[in-house]
């Protein structure tokens, strides 16, 4: 008889199984030591990218504002980047990272040691459902060095939820594998669950994952056998299974097998549903029931607005996409908006048609492997479970594709990959060990060399930009960057290649800035007048136009967009004291004064100099006298337009 692959948990094997594990430290330590030393050049990168807005320029962080965490939503710290997220612990360990001073070095160290943590948790785990030492070693070696994961432990908030919430499920299924035998593990294990999910979304893939692992030993019997607990706690056969069923009776075995995994295994499950309510709850009191942030757009993800049929034709480009970096990660990117990865517009494209043809083919398996393999039926669980929240087809994300999506679901590929080698092993011998050598090589030295792209945010974004030259996203951040360093003809070339792909009033307004710097203001004017014609509600394009038209000697054009931006800001001084600035350029002093009054009923102490100004060339001594002691009362500044203003003082009083 052929040797069953199951996770079929006998007394004796699972003995033999832990004497063998103990003789097999060995494993543990390398992948351990592999995952820190090839993420260990990750130490001296800075804060890039999306750092600046959780961390940096965060005032929960800069606060330490402890007793706000759990009761804000995931951006609160950065105002205008309101979102329905809510991932406290996250957030905690930015601020306790934070403890003593913002020092990069801390927070890249803190996302290095999750990384290795959960390299350690994937192969426990590896081992635990019965994946063989070769196999769950090579399964732990690939996660650990990986490069698709640079995302998550080279860039520190780009990673640190995804950690987290990762090293939280992965912890969460060993402890509901023990709580056949320990019942105090099961309690773990739903602890464990919530703090994923205040964490993270994605940990809500563990309430999948211990389903499917009950179908997975539960159905263990289809072929024949007693299925029983990991440490030998013996669990009925499903009813209906004969020894060894033919083809015809295998999916009525299968059916019943369903059936009684169901009756006995659903009020384990409601314990994980009833944390998720409380979650719930919790959520939607601090920050809201919102699972995905606000602001979602075409850039951001090419998907927004289209149909669910593009949306499943376009899966398969993501799929075909998600398994290339898997086998040849040499094109990776921290960005994946628009139009890096195209959305697909038929059926007949090569790519979407690999991709689904091989998603289909991969999700059939898999089904199929149901009663039969055990082992390889759990292992592509923690691929698909994962990964059909990420796919696209069930919930519209945020971001169309991004590598962390893969952080959890890789590890099924490799956990596959692992059981595959090991088979290879048994046959062609010492050949195998040396060809899994190479590949874990080839990788980490691959990983070790995207780790500095993370070092700053021109060679993150110049990475990404040139990974995928069709990126209107990433041209736009390069531009930014480079004009942050005052290479101005440069920046205006990335901005001009980014609204080549896509046209963006951000983008255009950055260009404006760039030609404004260069003294180019005509060009200036003409690219903040695109901006607000996409986007007639981008107050700081307004303003810039205002601006701008003033240097060029414009001032009606001005008013146009000082005018503007006061509607949309209307308690931003600055834009009532330019307003009132241009309108006395263009000859209207009563409207002026009617601006420079506003904008000193708003605190602004110059407004009240030059509305005093206004009212004096008006002859209205009195109302002007008024304005330059009111002046004179807030005025904290340059002496000597204090000095002025007394001196118009007693002029108006001779």
């Amino acid at each position: 008889m052929a040797k069953r692959n199951s996770l079929k948990r006998k007394a004796p094997a699972v003995t033999a199984v832990r004497a063998d594990v103990r003789h097999t430290w060995a494993w543990p330590v390398l992948v351990g030591i592999a995952a820190f030393v090839v993420y260990g050049n990750a130490l001296t990168n800075g804060l890039v990218y999306d750092d600046q807005f959780l961390i940096v320029r965060s005032w929960l962080v800069e606060r330490l504002d402890f007793g706000s965490v759990f009761t804000t939503h995931y951006w609160a710290g950065y105002p205008g980047n309101e979102t329905g997220q809510y991932r406290p612990l996250t957030v905690l360990t930015f601020l306790l990272d934070a403890l003593g001073g913002i020092h990069p070095f801390r927070y890249h160290l803190t996302n290095v040691l999750l990384h290795v943590g959960c390299s350690l948790l994937a192969w426990m785990l590896c081992r635990r459902v019965g994946l063989g030492r070769f196999a769950a070693g090579f399964a732990g070696l690939l996660f650990a060095v990986h490069p698709i994961h640079s995302e998550v432990a080279a860039g520190v908030t780009f990673g640190r939820s995804d950690l987290l919430a990762g090293a939280f499920l992965l912890a969460g299924m060993l402890l509901y594998i023990r709580s056949s035998r320990f019942r105090a593990a099961y309690v773990f294990a739903l602890i464990v669950f919530f703090c994923g999910l205040l964490s993270k979304e994605s940990a809500l893939a563990l309430m999948g994952m211990v389903v499917v692992y009950d179908f997975a030993i539960g159905m263990g019997s289809v072929r024949g056998g007693k299925p029983s607990g990991e440490d030998g706690a013996k669990r009925r056969p499903a009813p209906g299974v004969s020894a060894q069923p033919t083809e015809d009776t295998r999916w009525r075995a299968v059916f019943n097998g369903i059936l009684h995994v169901v009756r006995t295994r659903w009020p384990w499950w409601l314990g994980f549903a009833g944390v998720f309510a409380i979650c719930l709850v919790v959520r939607n009191a601090a920050a809201g029931l919102g699972f995905t942030p606000g602001g979602m757009s075409e850039l951001v993800n090419p998907l927004y607005g289209a149909s669910y049929e593009t949306r499943v034709l376009t899966a398969g480009r993501i799929f075909w996409h998600y398994m290339t970096l898997l086998i040849l990660p040499w094109r990776l990117s921290v960005d994946y908006s628009y139009n890096a990865i195209p959305v697909a517009a038929s059926l007949l494209e090569p790519d979407v048609v690999a991709g689904l043809v091989l998603g289909l083919a991969g999700m059939w398996l898999w089904v199929r492997s149901l009663g039969k393999w055990p082992r390889l039926f759990f292992c592509g669980a923690l691929f698909w479970v994962p990964y059909l929240g990420v796919s696209q087809t069930v919930v519209l994300l945020n971001s169309m594709v991004q590598e962390r999506f893969l952080y959890i679901p890789a590890l099924g590929v490799f956990a596959i990959a692992g059981i595959g080698a090991e088979r290879l092993f048994r046959r062609f011998g010492f050949g195998i060990i040396i060809a899994a050598c190479l590949v874990c090589i080839g990788y980490a030295a691959r990983t070790v060399v995207r780790n500095r792209d993370w070092r700053d945010e021109f060679s993150l974004f110049s990475s990404a930009a040139s990974a995928y030259p069709a990126s209107a996203k990433m041209h736009q951040a390069v531009g930014q960057v480079i004009a942050e360093r005052g290479l101005m003809d440069r920046a205006v070339l990335a901005f001009q290649r980014a609204l080549s792909i896509r046209e963006e009033a951000m983008t255009y307004n950055n260009l404006g800035n760039a030609y404004g710097v260069k003294g180019s203001l005509e060009h200036a004017v003409a690219a903040y007048r695109k901006a607000v014609d996409l986007n007639p509600q981008f107050a700081e394009a307004w303003m810039n136009l205002g601006v701008t038209a003033m240097r060029a000697g414009e001032p009606s054009v001005a008013v146009e967009g000082f005018r503007r931006a006061s509607v949309l800001l209307p308690e931003e001084t600055e834009t009532h004291f330019n307003l009132g600035v241009a309108l006395e350029k263009t000859g209207k002093p009563h409207e002026a004064a009617k601006a420079y009054r506003r904008s000193a009923a708003l605190g602004d102490a110059k407004a009240n100099f030059n509305l005093g100004a206004v009212l004096q060339a008006q002859g209205k001594s009195v109302d002007a006298v008024a304005a330059y002691e009111a002046f004179l009362k807030q005025w904290r500044g340059d002496p000597k337009v204090s000095s002025e203003a007394r001196r118009r003082i007693r002029m108006l009083a001779e």
